[in-house]
């Protein structure tokens, strides 16, 4: 895809809105400022600094109100120095346990639980849905429904509910259904559903994006979750290590020869939700646009 200077900048406010979210790790944050400049080298300036935003090395100088301000120098140099610092700073408050740095305890939720008939007409999507969807950007949007999926403590009546949520909100989300090279058909015989068919089928999503593909993706993923198959049963959403050791190809969508690491990344970013699952949603967006 063809980085414009505003999809530079929508990666640049989501890095920042991270930063300021105390339950993403500085390891989340660097390993998604990698993936950024990895595939887009040009998302980074060259340092610059003055007398009024120089680095300081001691950490005694180190308060919210010099990371506040540092923040918005990097705003305008959004440089490998700065960015690293910032993290370096962050990780200095919260080990001090300033408030604002510091996660907040984690919630536990029964999300085994079965969903309600009535749950699409009282449904509420998840934020990081609700912020694509109003952004207007149809790519983005299909994407970000599409990662719903990956999304194991939603039951498959939700998955319905944000699709139908989405659908009434987005004119031409979806494509109408099709067969071809890079979209083969659906299988109706449950018993060769698998994860390699689930991935496969996550694929085709991606090159024809009609609804019944994404129903039938809820109906394989169902039967996978009470199958017990590795990466579809529901975790709870408190453990974001261990949800993010295991995440396949299937889960993800990202093309296999992504490494481990990467894909870690990406899912455990994705549990954690707000800001840092944004910057999520845009880089595999912007990933599989150059794939």
């Amino acid at each position: 895809m063809t980085l414009t200077n505003e999809w530079l900048d929508k990666i640049r406010k989501e890095f920042f809105s991270s930063l300021n979210q105390p339950e993403v790790s500085s390891v989340h944050l660097r390993g998604l400022i990698n993936e950024a400049t990895r595939h887009a080298p040009q998302l980074l300036s060259e340092f610059q600094q003055n007398e009024d935003n120089i680095l300081s090395k001691k950490a005694k100088a180190w308060n919210t109100t010099y990371f506040d301000h540092h923040i918005e120098h990097a705003k305008y140099n959004f440089s490998r120095e700065r960015i690293e610092h910032l993290i370096e700073v962050r990780d200095f408050l919260r080990d001090k346990g300033v408030k604002g740095f510091v996660p907040s305890p984690p919630r536990f939720s029964n999300s085994n639980q079965g969903s309600t008939p009535n749950m699409a007409s009282s449904h509420t999507p998840s934020d990081n849905l609700q912020k694509f969807v109003a952004s207007g950007d149809l790519p983005t949007i299909r994407t970000a429904l599409r990662l719903e999926l990956n999304r194991n403590n939603l039951a498959s009546d939700a998955l319905r509910a944000d699709l139908e949520w989405t659908k009434a909100r987005v004119p031409g989300l979806f494509e109408a259904y099709s067969e071809k090279m890079l979209a083969r058909g659906m299988v109706t015989d449950s018993k060769l559903w698998d994860s390699e068919y689930y991935a496969n089928q996550v694929v085709y999503l991606k090159t024809n994006f009609s609804e019944e593909r994404f129903l039938h993706l809820v109906e394989v993923r169902s039967l996978l979750r009470q199958q017990g198959v590795e990466g579809f049963a529901a975790r709870n959403t408190q453990s974001h290590d261990s949800s993010s050791q295991t995440l396949s190809h299937a889960a993800s969508g990202q093309p296999q020869q992504h490494n481990a690491e990467h894909k870690r990344v990406f899912r455990t970013a994705l549990i954690i939700g707000g800001a840092v699952a944004a910057l999520a949603i845009l880089l595999i967006t912007l990933i599989n646009g150059q794939n």
